[in-house]
């Protein structure tokens, strides 16, 4: 297993031990019938109460895998599942107390919205005629569909669809709720709209949500808490801003956002920065991730994200090398208007040849001529608290 996936796991395993966790996973693997390599290897996570955590990852890397595996469709092939600090191996979808938002929304078309929300409570045959229209209707104010009560889910939009689909699980009070990529079906606009609607609901109901999603700006706009799958491992859990500006390997760092990552070794180390010599540069680091411990002659990434990046004039770049800042030379090979910024696209100089993005304020790019831009050399700049050393033997395959 990788360096960093044990430093994560040792990390979310300390979480285990306390006992305010509603969704546990510990050691928990999982592999199919006739599959050759696991769906999941030995994850380890802890949800606490009122949080909204998210599985993000590519397709295929275990995230849905592992939802479903606490709603009691699947089972584990090894590890243990607590839910409200109880064991659930072996329990059905029905007796956990949690609920499941699929993506399809799975709403009967046949039943007015009313009676897909009480389905449900009709199911349990524990609940009078009137405690079901009374909690059916609450969870349809909750959701802001009350006047919609009568209507078929054909005569909805997609996102009331979607809300129906919510107040159906809401209504059966679960201790969390689970959803498998609920807003992937939905356009642009809707799709945020939603996502208010989460938070919204998260915020007043005090809920504990676990959202599977591939969308990493959905997941970083809502969630309290990330975690990120990779080829069935857990690389790295923690919250948005940790994920974005502290990747702890260098899936994360391609995967959430975008990141510039350039090979080296390490000439030295200090208890404050990292210093690396790449093939056209030396680059000074501030940060290390997920604790990793660097020895001069380690091999290395640097790794920064395009919007930390300053350009630098070529009259200034001797003075900005004596003042310790690091810098790049580069070339030009395209630039994206984006409005109040211009993404460029550049080549690192040296053997290497490598790919770099910088996101410059547009205020900023008109400091420069275009014969500046387009000359033999251009150069980028950036401070070493913008900057982490990550193990290169962390590197996703």
């Amino acid at each position: 297993m990788k360096e960093v996936d044990e430093i994560t796991l040792v990390s979310e395993r300390k979480e285990l031990g306390q006992t305010t966790a509603v969704l546990v996973a510990d050691q928990v693997s999982k592999r199919y019938v006739g599959a050759t390599s696991n769906a999941l290897n030995n994850i380890s996570l802890a949800v606490e109460p009122g949080e909204f955590y998210s599985f993000l990852g590519p397709s295929g890397c275990g995230k849905t895998t592992l939802l479903r595996i606490f709603a009691g469709f699947e089972e584990p092939t090894s590890g243990t599942i607590l839910i409200d600090s109880k064991p659930t191996i072996g329990v059905p979808p029905y007796r956990r107390p949690v609920n499941m938002v699929f993506q399809s929304y799975a709403l009967f078309p046949h039943m007015s919205v009313l009676e897909n929300v009480a389905f449900g409570l009709r199911a349990a045959k524990r609940f009078s005629n009137n405690e079901i229209g009374e909690q059916s209707r609450e969870a349809l104010k909750i959701v802001r569909l009350s006047e919609y009560a009568n209507r078929l889910p054909a005569q909805l939009s997609g996102g009331q669809q979607q809300r129906v689909a919510l107040a159906r699980a809401l209504v059966m009070r679960p201790v969390v709720l689970l959803l498998d990529e609920p807003l992937s079906a939905l356009d642009v606009r809707i799709r945020e709209e939603m996502q208010d609607e989460l938070s919204r609901l998260k915020r007043e109901l005090n809920l504990t949500f676990v959202m599977v999603t591939h969308d990493q700006a959905e997941a970083l706009a809502i969630s309290t808490r990330v975690a990120v799958f990779n080829s069935g491992n857990l690389e790295q859990v923690g919250t948005p801003s940790e994920i974005y500006e502290h990747p702890k390997t260098a899936f994360t760092a391609g995967f959430i956002g975008r990141s510039n990552l350039l090979a080296g070794k390490v000439v030295a180390v200090d208890s404050e920065s990292i210093v690396l010599e790449c093939d056209s540069c030396r680059l000074v680091c501030a940060r290390t991730v997920g604790g990793a411990n660097f020895a001069v002659g380690d091999n290395a990434f640097a790794c920064f994200k395009p919007e930390s990046v300053k350009l630098v004039p070529r009259d200034s770049s001797s003075s900005n090398t004596s003042t310790g800042n690091n810098l790049i030379a580069c070339q030009l090979a395209s630039s994206s208007y984006l409005g109040s910024l211009v993404d460029l696209k550049l080549t690192s100089r040296g053997a290497s040849a490598t790919a770099l993005r910088a996101v410059i304020p547009t205020a900023e790019m008109q400091a420069f001529s275009s014969e500046q831009l387009n000359g033999d050399e251009i150069y980028i700049s950036f401070e070493p608290q913008a900057v982490s050393a990550i193990p290169k033997a962390v590197v996703a395959d």
